[in-house]
């Protein structure tokens, strides 16, 4: 279970109080600006909070405690920015699989060979598709605590129905899911929602 705790961090506005237990889905919405993605940062102990507490399963979480936590945690990007060398699809998806097993990977649009589509390049993906690929492996590794941060691009019919399915079967694999979004169709089906002010 993640806890915030009347949690005090720029450039919020307010402190932050939200309970994320496993199985459930949580949502923070709000206008561009309003820190929802430095709030998942701060949670991934990527950046100090000011007043407050964050913790996992009782523990507290902080910058110093971080590294050992997100060995339980998952991240989905708004955008991933592949690393130097990490030109090809295979490339940026491969350390994210899980170490036995084969290749989780499947896509949106229809491919004579996966395979040459796995040695396609990274940027060949649109935006969607890119975000979309990140977000069902996140799927196939089955953490406890997934963040999820609003995609780059605007979804379109077929890739927003993909990603309500994929919010699904976490939540119904039993990660806790905490997801940054404004769509009403997210916040219908959020067990807690944290709007930020601008």
């Amino acid at each position: 279970m993640l806890e915030l705790h009347d949690v005090i961090l720029k450039p919020l506005k307010q402190t932050v109080s939200l309970t994320v237990s496993d199985g459930q889905l949580a949502c923070i919405s709000g206008p561009k600006g309003a820190g929802k993605t430095t709030l998942l940062r701060a949670i991934l102990g990527l950046l100090p909070i000011e007043g407050g507490h964050i913790s996992y399963d009782g523990e507290l979480l902080s910058p110093l405690s971080a590294s050992y936590f997100r060995r339980f945690m998952s991240y989905v990007p708004s955008r991933l920015m592949p690393l130097p060398g990490q030109d090809r699809i295979c490339d940026v998806l491969a350390p994210l699989q899980p170490s036995s097993g084969k290749s989780p990977l499947r896509f949106l649009w229809e491919v004579p060979q996966v395979d040459e589509k796995e040695t396609a390049p990274w940027f060949s993906l649109t935006l969607q598709q890119q975000y979309l690929e990140l977000l069902r492996m996140v799927v196939v590794r089955q953490r406890r605590l997934v963040l999820i941060d609003e995609p780059a691009a605007e979804l379109d019919w077929d890739s927003h129905a993909e990603f309500m399915n994929l919010l699904r079967q976490l939540t119904d694999g039993g990660s806790a899911v905490l997801v940054v979004s404004n769509l009403p169709s997210v916040l219908g089906m959020t067990d807690n929602v944290v709007n930020l002010e601008d």
